[in-house]
């Protein structure tokens, strides 16, 4: 055997043999996640997890406890992970004002940076070798399209979380998507610090309700905000008004209203998904030298009626993994 093919077979061992980044300091993937008492963080952190034991790696989940004040919490945990230099970052683009200087920044350095969730059409632009996550805009307009089939004629966004891009994408589609059919449709904001206070959330969402009489459609971005607007939108049914009601992401609560037609649909971005690739990822990277040519799309996977009790079947069956609850 040549010399030559004796380098190459040695090169391609230590490549399968070497886990991690060459610059690693630290051999552990870090994933900076939302609180894992949302539904939805709670499905991406058990495929985070799942991965995690599938590939046999080392991995550190990290997340705020809560969203209180979310963006500099978010943006001093990111600058951490970096200062660790660890074997890979997987970062939701959340906050693109603080976050994309920090995610050029650990490109820069050498690390791999993998963006889940948010962030998909400028991660080659920030140095990132993946993009994990869903068509914003589509989670909504899919979302609006099952709005109009019921009937919605004036229907109202509720964003929880005012400085993410993301979500103002989600309400631009469901509020084109109605608007298209001749009806119209509009964004308001609720305080991010309200989430998870269910007596705020339904009191702001029933007053939204009385402020405008003529409203017949709601979306919510978020489980806990669907699950608590559900409850004011009950009340409201009570008197004979009709109000259709839609949410992002799932969780067993969601699915259960869903098939029930207390809920029109659940736009899903199968978080699961969304951990599980952000440690493959990586992982394939520093071992392989591999990585996607484009962004993965893991959303919008629409659960309405009709596919909501096979899902929620799925969801009791491997518990959190469409949506933790």
């Amino acid at each position: 055997m040549s010399i030559k093919k004796l380098g190459a077979l040695a090169f391609a061992a230590m490549i399968a043999a070497a886990p991690f980044a060459a610059h690693a300091e630290e051999d552990v993937i870090i994933m900076l996640g939302g609180p894992s008492s949302d539904p939805f963080w709670g499905a991406v952190q058990q495929g985070f997890d799942q991965a995690t034991k599938d590939f046999g790696v080392k991995t550190q989940w990290t997340a705020p406890a809560d969203f209180n004040d979310i963006v500099p919490v978010y943006t001093k945990m990111f600058e951490a992970a970096i200062a660790r230099k660890p074997a890979a970052i997987a970062v939701g683009n959340f906050f693109p004002e603080p976050t994309e200087p920090l995610i050029k920044q650990a490109a820069a350095e050498g690390i791999p940076v993998v963006i889940i969730n948010s962030g998909g059409a400028k991660y080659k632009d920030l140095g990132a070798i993946a993009f994990i996550g869903e068509d914003s805009y589509q989670m909504g307009y899919q979302g609006g399209k099952v709005a109009v089939g019921k009937g919605v004629k004036n229907g109202l966004c509720i964003n929880q979380i005012a400085a993410n891009p993301v979500l103002e994408q989600r309400c631009q589609g469901y509020i084109d998507a109605v608007t298209e059919a001749g009806g119209k449709a509009k964004m308001v904001i609720l305080a991010s610090e309200d989430i998870g206070n269910s007596q705020k959330v339904q009191a702001a969402v029933s007053a939204m309700l009385m402020q405008d009489q003529t409203i017949d459609g709601v979306v919510t971005l978020g489980v806990a905000v669907g699950v608590d607007a559900l409850e004011s939108i009950k009340q409201v049914r009570a008197t004979g008004r009709s109000v259709d009601l839609g949410t992002m992401d799932l969780g067993n609560t969601v699915l259960e209203a869903v098939a029930a037609g207390d809920m029109s649909f659940a736009s899903d971005q199968q978080p699961f998904l969304q951990g599980y690739y952000g440690v493959m990822i990586p992982m394939m990277y520093n071992k392989y030298k591999m990585a996607p040519s484009g962004a993965i799309g893991v959303g919008p996977y629409m659960v309405t009626k009709d596919n909501a009790a096979a899902v929620l079947e799925v969801n009791k069956t491997i518990p959190g993994s469409r949506g933790a609850n």
